[in-house]
């Protein structure tokens, strides 16, 4: 009776390892497929599937930065009339009262006490005044130029804000994932270490050693959920949401990321040098400050300006107020003011502005090379990370592989709870890493596409 039940043990202990084989083979497993696949199943909040041109256009149209940039490229554009530089006629109502009582102690004895009341239309108009005015204009309207530029400029900034923000999001929910796979797995192992255990199969270290990685997984799980809804919020932020106590919208991000073909590099080099944003904006300031220095130099020149009126006055002695009896009357002449000394400040000011123009052109100069220099390493880091990308293609097959064959030899007991537990993190890492290059592949190509100035072509200009 005893021997019966001791070969019926053994035999029972001998198929343990069998069918927790079958048993694990049959439990869900990271896979590059599970890593793929539509992330809404994650969490039920993510209803709304949202891709990067979506996230773009609901950024142009509520980002509270693109509004306000719009908002003071209008203002530029406002300012960009004549009668803003002073090429427009004057007119004008003027009335006056003026009162005189020569007193007792007068020296003429035919002073009296008398009221001049007046109401007149005036018009007047600069003739000349050393070409100030109209360079005044072409200034207004260079400057309506550059806020066009500069509120591209900011566009493009907030653009490529919101994608980093995007794909921040889409690497969050990756690791969500990733990290969710990784409790699975660890809940797994300890399910089959402690029943291992009770077979005989496994010892305490064993199960203590599994619970530890298990309870690791729950907390990096834990901080990936807080990733999640910092990413997201921030996201919610850039395309205009409010974000109150509660927590924000949640999106079904995009999981597929397309590339595009660049142009060479040249062709980039030559875009850049005619359509980016900052450079063309740092060319407008160069203008900007000549115009400026010759608008301080026109107040060297004489003023010429024609002046007429037409209006009505009334003398009367005594206080007597009002235009009972008014006279009509009409009045012209031509006005010349020349400064010939006011402390030098016309010389100061035009030296100054001679000095911020030079300064302008270095400023300008180094954008230049700024550019290119950005351009290089934009294109350089740009061709990196494509390679980069194939090598973590790579890397995640072969990361894969050596996780399934660990977790056969450890079913069978021919592998330590360490290698599995390397093997695990080993492709937790290459999934996380094959999302992460895929993103910042794409965001090099966007950068790349801000520095040609081509970053907005899609939307328009001016990104409305």
């Amino acid at each position: 009776m005893n021997s019966s039940s001791t070969r019926a043990g053994r035999a029972f202990s001998g198929m343990v390892p069998f069918v927790l084989c079958i048993f694990f083979a049959l439990a869900p497993v990271a896979s590059s497929a599970a890593g793929s696949g539509d992330f809404a199943t994650i969490d039920s909040t993510a209803i709304e599937r949202l891709t990067l041109e979506d996230a773009l256009i609901r950024a142009l149209g509520h980002n509270t930065d693109i509004q306000v940039a719009r908002g003071e490229e209008e203002i530029a554009r406002n300012s960009v009339h004549i009668g803003n530089a002073g090429l427009l006629p004057k007119l004008s109502a003027v009335s006056s009262v003026s009162w005189h009582d020569p007193g007792k102690g007068g020296l003429s004895t035919s002073s009296v006490e008398s009221t001049t009341t007046a109401a007149e239309l005036q018009a007047s108009y600069t003739l000349f005044d050393g070409f100030g005015s109209i360079r005044t204009f072409t200034r207004l309207k260079n400057s309506g130029r550059l806020g066009t530029l500069k509120a591209r400029e900011r566009i493009e900034s907030v653009v490529m804000d919101v994608a980093r923000a995007y794909y921040g999001a889409a690497n969050s929910v990756e690791e969500l994932h990733a990290s969710m796979q990784a409790v699975e797995i660890s809940d797994e192992r300890l399910r089959r270490a402690k029943l291992r255990r009770d077979y005989g199969q496994a010892n305490t270290q064993e199960v203590l050693s599994a619970e530890v990685d298990a309870n690791n997984d729950q907390v990096t799980l834990l901080n990936a959920r807080l990733g999640r809804e910092t990413a997201m919020r921030r996201l919610n932020v850039l395309l205009g949401h409010r974000v109150g106590h509660r927590v924000g919208h949640h999106y079904a991000i995009a999981d597929s990321v397309v590339f595009s073909a660049l142009p060479p590099l040249d062709s980039l080099r030559v875009s850049a040098l005619v359509t980016n944003a900052g450079y063309l904006a740092s060319g407008g300031e160069v203008l900007d400050q000549r115009l400026l220095m010759l608008i301080a130099r026109s107040e060297q020149y004489p003023e010429v300006s024609l002046q007429a009126g037409w209006g009505l006055s009334r003398y009367a002695a005594g206080r007597d107020i009002g235009l009972n009896g008014t006279t009509p009357g009409t009045s012209g002449g031509v006005v010349v003011n020349w400064p010939i000394f006011n402390g030098r400040q016309t010389a100061i000011k035009t030296e100054n502005a001679r000095i911020a123009w030079l300064n302008s052109r270095l400023r300008h100069d180094r954008a230049l090379q700024q550019l290119l220099l950005e351009l290089r390493d934009g294109w350089d880091a740009w061709s990196i990370s494509r390679d980069v990308l194939r090598f973590e293609e790579r890397n995640i097959e072969s990361a894969r592989l050596n996780f399934q064959r660990t977790r056969e030899l450890y079913v069978l007991g021919q592998s330590t709870g360490t290698t599995f537990r390397e093997a695990q993190l080993n492709l937790i890492k290459a999934e996380k890493s094959r999302a992460g290059a895929r993103y910042d592949r794409k965001l090099r190509e966007l950068e790349l596409l801000r520095l040609s100035g081509r970053l907005l072509t899609p939307f328009g200009t001016a990104g409305r």
